[in-house]
């Protein structure tokens, strides 16, 4: 379980993102209005940390010494995965820009 969690450790972080941005979305909406300046710099901080959440799942999976076998394809993806949930997250980000 714990190599599963490895591996899918940027995913998760990206759906968890995905959540809080959505309630988030949803808070402003029945609280204030969604174009709040407020509600957008709480969005973009929280994006901000989940960005640097997957920056130090990668880091730490990548500091791992590099396994013989299953292990090296296991490091593969979950390094790519947390770099597909960094563009992810960014790409979700976007809109509060607007």
């Amino acid at each position: 379980m714990k190599r599963w969690l490895a591996m899918t450790a940027g995913l998760l972080i990206w759906a968890a993102h995905f959540l809080g941005l959505y309630l988030l979305a949803s808070a402003a909406d029945v609280w204030s209005s969604t174009e709040a300046a407020a509600g957008r710099w709480v969005g973009l901080g929280f994006s901000l940390l989940c960005l640097a959440l997957i920056a130090v799942a990668a880091v730490v999976i990548a500091r791992r010494p590099i396994p013989d076998g299953p292990g090296s394809w296991e490091r593969r993806v979950a390094l790519t995965g947390a770099f597909v949930a960094a563009v992810g997250v960014t790409w979700q980000t976007a809109p509060l820009a607007f």
